[in-house]
């Protein structure tokens, strides 16, 4: 009861948490409550004060724990009753119910519409694929995202910036969309990566008729394009440098996207560049049919 806790706590808190007014405390005391009421309180101050002693730690099951240990005669539903009128949760108890309202309102997932088969026949920038990496530097992280044509192998558009963000990946598709190739109903594939399921990116892709695709959970080959792209870039250029910035990664970064574009022959292109595949594929007229892809 608030008589018993006042000397410790404030009469406002303890009013606050058994969910009376000051006011009401006052008027409580010049009149008798009912036995179920007395009961009631007693008990709520009881529950309060472990609470409160366990540094707000303890939920209703250690709590009823410590209350039958103290010969009080009463059920965990009731003390889970009593915590949730006095507004009061264990910080594991508020993650678990933020993690579960979280998951309730997460929109499911869009579908593999790629299912592995990166060979595109459809027009350049009609089936893109992407992803993030990280570069270390002496100012901290630099997180790289991409949009790669699946027809053509080339980078159409990429970003980079010291946070990971949904922001990030939609700069970089801001850039492949400014290729004139990504259009409305262009594919966009990725993993499934916070960043690609945010709400931001979402909203982003819906209103430029960009269709989302995701592979399977933590499957990298569901999204080898994109993966062997950073493989590459680290392999044959990252590795063996060391950055005092981001600004000179970002440098170092650009000039392997315009040398990977321009220069670097692809086996899955006939030993041919990204540039020279993206130009002729370009100079045909579009084909008739379409692929299993957009279906």
């Amino acid at each position: 009861m608030i008589d018993r806790l006042k000397a410790d706590f404030p009469v406002s808190y303890l009013c606050a948490k058994l969910g009376a007014s000051p006011a009401g405390y006052y008027a409580w005391r010049n009149r008798p409550l009912s036995a179920r009421d007395q009961r009631r309180w007693s008990l709520s101050a009881r529950v309060l004060g472990l609470f409160v002693a366990s540094e707000h730690i303890e939920g209703h099951r250690k709590i009823t724990a410590s209350l039958h240990a103290d010969g009080v005669r009463v059920n965990r539903k009731t003390v889970a009753s009593v915590m949730q009128d006095l507004g009061i949760m264990p910080p594991a108890a508020q993650a678990a119910f933020r993690k579960a309202a979280a998951r309730a309102r997460a929109t499911e997932d869009p579908k593999d519409l790629l299912e592995r088969d990166f060979s595109s026949h459809l027009a350049p920038g009609k089936v893109t694929v992407g992803d993030i990496t990280y570069v270390p530097t002496s100012q901290g992280w630099l997180y790289v995202a991409t949009v790669i044509d699946l027809a053509s192998r080339k980078v159409l558009g990429w970003a980079a910036g010291k946070r990971q963000t949904a922001e990030l990946i939609v700069r970089a598709m801001k850039n492949a969309m400014a290729s004139g190739l990504v259009t409305q109903g262009s594919i966009f594939h990725s993993d499934h990566g916070s960043q690609y399921r945010s709400k931001k990116f979402a909203k982003f892709c819906a209103k430029h008729g960009i269709r989302r695709s995701m592979g399977a959970r933590f499957e990298c080959w569901d999204n080898a394009v994109a993966e062997s792209f950073f493989s590459k870039l680290k392999n044959e250029r990252l590795r063996w440098l060391s950055f005092t910035s981001r600004a000179a990664a970002i440098h170092e970064v650009s000039r392997y996207v315009r040398y990977f574009n321009q220069k670097r022959r692809h086996q899955t292109l006939g030993y041919a560049t990204p540039d020279e595949t993206l130009a002729r594929l370009t100079s045909l007229a579009p084909p008739a049919t379409t692929s299993p892809v957009a279906a």
